[in-house]
């Protein structure tokens, strides 16, 4: 199997019919159609499935089209890497960025790395942790920064960045007056949570469930930015990690008081096959000293993670 025959195979099933692939690849039908040929001999499967509207995948063509798009960027991005070790790196990049961090770490990152090397192209997919680990380990981005979860991320390096305390944010008019809380004084107040699958959303229910206790849900959604305009019109409570609320505390529009004992790890992922590369290993550098400057000028009111701990969540990790 070779890398040529999976281009092949996968412009036949963008295109959806061999007459047009041909075409796109400069390739006569024949020449094309024996290579589909040989690929489906070479994985004893049929790959296609012809019919008079024109061609469709069989089950074994869905599960080589999956898989083979991953193998052929990786393919792209090592001769990439390996014609760039000497020079200034280019290539891309594909990276998971947080919602909560967009102003504090997330734009200033990538204005930065730009910047600095500007042959390198970035794809941006922003999204909660979950939906960021599941696109790492099906090679869909090549790193995240995400929050510190229990689950394996397979053929993926872990290193803990910083914490970062959880606070319940509250339109002003409804904030409690106390300087922090615990679970037991939140328990009694009206909430607006992320809707599961969220690691936010598993951390209060597990906090809830150890203490016995049942939380006053007013509504649920799968968007921080929902979240935050349900809690500014007053509908409920939320509880995020303070980046996700700075900017509202700073307008006056939110409250934000700290909980006892809950806070959040950052972490950044990286895919193994992946984290030698030389445009990646700047991107590194760049996240890493973004955090420690954002954190000393108290842009960002997290704390670093020391260096003893950050080797001993990746052993973990592994």
């Amino acid at each position: 199997m070779d890398a040529q025959s999976l281009r092949c195979f996968l412009r036949i099933a963008e295109l959806g019919s061999f007459g047009r692939a041909a075409q796109v690849l400069n390739l006569s039908q024949p020449t094309l159609s024996r290579r589909i040929a040989l690929l489906e001999r070479e994985l004893h499967a049929q790959l296609f499935v012809r019919h008079q509207r024109g061609i469709s995948l069989t089950p074994a063509g869905l599960t080589l089209s999956t898989r083979a798009l991953s193998v052929v960027r990786q393919l792209d991005e090592l001769q990439e890497d390996v014609a760039t070790l000497d020079r200034e790196p280019s290539g891309s990049i594909a990276i998971g960025l947080p919602p909560s961090l967009v102003a504090v770490i997330n734009g200033p990152l990538i204005e930065m790395y730009s910047r600095k090397f500007p042959r390198v192209n970035l794809f941006i997919h922003e999204g909660i942790s979950n939906l960021v680990g599941d696109k790492l380990v099906d090679g869909e981005l090549d790193m995240a920064l995400m929050f510190s979860t229990r689950s394996h991320l397979r053929n993926t390096s872990v290193k803990i960045l910083a914490t970062e305390e959880m606070v319940l944010a509250s339109a002003p008019a409804r904030s409690p007056s106390k300087p922090q809380l615990t679970m037991s004084d939140i328990s009694t107040l009206p909430l607006v949570l992320y809707k599961l699958p969220n690691y936010i959303r598993w951390r209060v229910d597990v906090a809830f469930q150890q203490l016995d206790l049942q939380p006053k849900i007013a509504s649920e959604t799968n968007t921080l930015s929902m979240l935050l305009e349900l809690a500014r019109r007053g509908v409920g409570s939320a509880i995020l990690p303070r980046s996700a609320v700075q900017q509202d505390v700073s307008h006056n529009l939110l409250t934000a008081i700290p909980i006892r004992g809950m806070s959040v790890k950052w972490t950044l992922a990286t895919r193994r096959d992946r984290e030698h590369s030389p445009a990646i290993q700047e991107l590194i550098k760049c996240l890493e000293a973004l955090v420690l400057k954002q954190i000393k000028a108290g842009k960002w009111k997290a704390s670093l993670q020391t260096r003893t701990g950050a080797t001993e969540a990746k052993r973990r990790a592994l």
